[in-house]
């Protein structure tokens, strides 16, 4: 895995350890397996990959999700653009008319002896507790300008398994599940998979108590000077990274001698930093559907009262 990262351009190394509390709160180890930076002009991209390799016929099977919705999970969610302390910004942070693969939301793994929920669980909890740290260190970068110059960092968090990716159809039900004699005739085999994912209290608190430590750390004249977010308020900025955004999605690829989950990955992180053609005209399309759509809309302006006159005053 690691050579073939490396063939790609990236900068690999293997595992990386961050200090967590495990379930009795003492402070201990975790660490996922491969770390891989794909650089692209001022874009640093942080591969984040746990590697689950299983015995050959074990299933992943995951429920289906869609993008948009009240959530606004967005095509790009799986990229976590961090942007918060450079002048330019990630230009397709929401609705987006291309996606690197469907999306789906919870899964469960399919032994012979029958499911396992723990595996897949475990592999996102091992890449879910290791992004706090590294937004810590982008900030760092970003902020007191180490290494890099105003570069957008993204963190991926990739879990890449030997287990095949099946995907349940859209509006299949449980009693065609149950009634199925094959999995593929309620499920579609995937090689690249984006699961939905929402931090819960206890990594919400993780995330907070790691990302609050950077303003002990930076100089508060650098870090307001640097500041350029939906917010001026550094302490709402933290709470909204720590509570929605790690992680925000997932990406699932499997393992096979084509690689052909992360060539899906890294085809769809190229057009996103350099849009062919076809993608800019559909870009284009997009945002002109966006003004008609808009312009259809009444005029919901609140009118202002008129002023009352002298007379009708007394």
């Amino acid at each position: 895995m690691r050579t073939y990262l490396e063939s790609k351009g990236c900068i690999a190394d293997f595992e990386y350890s961050y200090l967590k509390p495990d379930d009795l709160t003492i402070e201990r180890q975790f660490s996922y397996d491969i770390d891989a930076s794909y650089i692209r002009g001022r874009n640093f991209v942080d591969l984040m990959v746990e590697c689950k390799y299983r015995y050959p016929g074990t299933r992943w099977v995951f429920t289906p999700d869609h993008y948009g919705g009240p959530e606004e999970f967005g095509q790009n969610a799986f990229m976590h653009p961090f942007d918060h302390f450079v002048p330019h910004k990630f230009p397709f942070p929401g609705n987006f008319p291309r996606e690197l693969a469907p999306a789906c939301s919870k899964a469960v793994e399919l032994l012979p002896d029958g499911p396992n929920e723990k595996t897949v669980v475990q592999a996102l909890n091992q890449l879910a507790y290791a992004i706090a740290p590294k937004i810590v260190s982008a900030m760092d970068h970003q902020i007191n300008r180490l290494l890099v110059q105003d570069h957008i960092f993204y963190h991926v968090p990739v879990i890449a398994t030997t287990a095949e990716l099946f995907r349940l159809n859209d509006g299949v039900r449980i009693q065609q599940i149950r009634d199925a004699n094959d999995l593929e005739e309620v499920a579609t085999r995937q090689s690249c998979l984006v699961m939905s994912y929402k931090p819960g209290v206890e990594l919400g608190r993780y995330n907070a108590k790691v990302i609050n430590s950077i303003a002990a750390l930076v100089d508060q004249k650098a870090l307001k000077k640097c500041l350029n977010s939906f917010t001026n308020d550094l302490g709402h900025l933290l709470s909204v990274i720590s509570t929605t955004y790690c992680p925000r999605a997932v990406v699932f690829v499997t393992v096979d001698s084509r690689q052909s989950g992360f060539e899906q990955l890294f085809a769809y992180i190229d057009d996103l930093f350099e849009p062919p053609p076809c993608l800019l005209a559909d870009l284009e399309k997009q945002q002109n559907e966006l003004v008609e759509l808009l312009d259809g809309l009444p005029d919901v302006r609140l009118r202002q009262p008129k002023p009352r006159s002298k007379k009708t005053a007394k």
